[in-house]
């Protein structure tokens, strides 16, 4: 059964706010398999470090973690080799692709999240977040591991049936749940999350994790439901910048792009259980990030993918398209999106 939205945009008993579509692009004549495949091109060509051997146009936009580059710079310039993996977004209504794989950069493995837009048949907006290896640890004592292999998880390759697709504007309401959810969170706001939630973060498990055998578990310890519920990412105190980029219904697909900012005030908090967690960054830092939700046949975020790193605190990401949602603490802290 569709989750029913009322005309005030509340979901399930989570209050959304409006959303703002900023100057998107023309409905384009480029399918999902042309999407694909212009996606292919320009990813081949970022190993040669030649952009003409890729379908730009000629005042084709880059930037690279938030920065504007000149083509071939950045990337463009130490890429290696191209790696098997994609997880593609296609969204032909807006003629934007979203793709995340794996590539070598002189030698060394990193991961690179990647939106195109297309108009025409040439590509006129790139903007990359690359993670690289010092960028892959998360925080505490996860050790880095790559589980992503050279092919996404079945989720997000699944076909849902037309009775169980959702409307775009459904998509985005349900994948908000997570960004309104996680900021300052304090588990009274849920997002909603199916029970086989599982979430990976530049390659590596950070839910569900098998908790240690000596010393305190973490939010990577549980699951999806159960690290909100308790009360984990308290100390995520903006969760700003929040844009759609690209939806696939057919698939489920919600490609995004946010900034996660911690301004350090919070030096510990206790979660639900009764225990307390300290935060061991002691200066205001930031992620900035691109994010895949895979929405299930329930209406509910089943998968969740990040491509992210640490970046100077309160930066922007350069962009201001697709269709932005408002983060209250950014409007609280006047904080200018």
């Amino acid at each position: 059964m569709k989750t029913k939205l009322s005309a005030a945009g509340v979901l399930a008993g989570c209050v959304l706010l409006p959303l703002v579509a900023s100057a998107a692009a023309s409905p384009s004549d480029c399918d999902q398999a042309c999407l694909k495949a212009i996606a292919e091109q320009y990813l081949a060509a970022v190993p040669t470090h030649d952009p003409a051997k890729a379908p730009l146009a000629q005042e084709a936009r880059y930037t690279e973690n938030g920065v504007e580059l000149s083509l071939p710079d950045g990337l463009w310039r130490t890429a290696s080799a191209l790696g098997k993996y994609r997880l593609f977004v296609t969204d032909p209504v807006v003629g934007e692709v979203g793709v995340y794989t794996k590539m070598q950069e002189n030698g060394a493995p990193v991961l690179v999240a990647t939106r195109l837009q297309v108009v025409a048949h040439k590509i006129t907006q790139i903007e990359s977040v690359v993670a690289r290896a010092t960028d892959f640890l998360q925080g505490g004592d996860t050790t880095r591991e790559d589980v992503l292999g050279d092919a996404p998880r079945s989720q997000f390759l699944q076909v849902l049936p037309p009775a169980s697709r959702r409307s775009r504007q459904e998509m985005i309401d349900i994948a908000n749940t997570y960004f309104s959810g996680i900021e300052n969170n304090d588990g009274s706001r849920p997002p909603l999350f199916a029970d086989d939630c599982n979430r990976i973060e530049n390659g590596t498990y950070t839910t569900n994790r098998p908790k240690p055998a000596q010393g305190e578990p973490n939010g990577q310890n549980f699951s999806c439901k159960e690290a909100f519920r308790l009360g984990y990412y308290h100390d995520d105190t903006r969760l700003r910048t929040r844009r759609f980029l690209a939806v696939d219904t057919e698939h489920g697909l919600v490609y995004t792009q946010m900034a996660i900012d911690h301004d350090a005030t919070i030096r510990s908090y206790k979660v639900r259980d009764g225990r307390t967690v300290t935060v061991k960054r002691t200066a205001p830092w930031t992620w900035l990030a691109h994010e895949v939700f895979q929405i299930n046949a329930d209406g509910k975020i089943s998968q969740v993918e990040a491509i992210l790193l640490s970046v100077p605190y309160g930066m922007r990401p350069g962009w201001d398209t697709g269709v932005h949602v408002e983060s209250p603490a950014a409007v609280r802290d006047r904080f200018r999106e």
